[in-house]
Order: C-alpha cells, then sequence, then structure tokens
C-alpha cells in the first residue's frame, strides 16, 4: 500500500482502537459472577483443543465482547 494511504488512514483512525493500546488499560474484565454461561460454554470449546476453531464474539457496540475475549486471556 503506498505510504500516503497509511497516512491519510492514521489521521482518521481511533487511537485508543489500536492493538494493545495504553488508553484502554486496565483491559475490561467480566465481573465476578456474570456471563457465567456464555464463559463456561467458551471455556468447554477452549478444552476440546481442536485446531482450525474460531470461537466469534459478535454483538452491538457496548454489549462486553471485549469484556468476554479479555475475561478468557486471563484464564
Amino acid at each position: 500500500m503506498p505510504e500516503e494511504t497509511w497516512e491519510k488512514l492514521s489521521q482518521v483512525a481511533v487511537k485508543g482502537a489500536k492493538y494493545d493500546s495504553h488508553e484502554r488499560q486496565p483491559h475490561p474484565k467480566c465481573l465476578k459472577g456474570t456471563r457465567v454461561d456464555l464463559l463456561k460454554i467458551i471455556y468447554g470449546l477452549l478444552d476440546k483443543q481442536e485446531k482450525n476453531q474460531i470461537i466469534w464474539l459478535h454483538g452491538t457496540a457496548g454489549v462486553g465482547k471485549s469484556a468476554v475475549a479479555f475475561t478468557i486471556h486471563c484464564r
């Protein structure tokens, strides 16, 4: 991609949205006792150790996708 394309994109990108941004520290996590059923399902899928597995979290903004992802990451 041409350098000017990256420059234009950097001018409109949300700085806190970049990977591992310090603006999102500490990372959001699920509160104790919340999303128990969802986390149990995801942990069960991860414990199967099957290769080529994708777990896709989807939902509208603010429903907690990042909190679920970081909670699972910290397990």
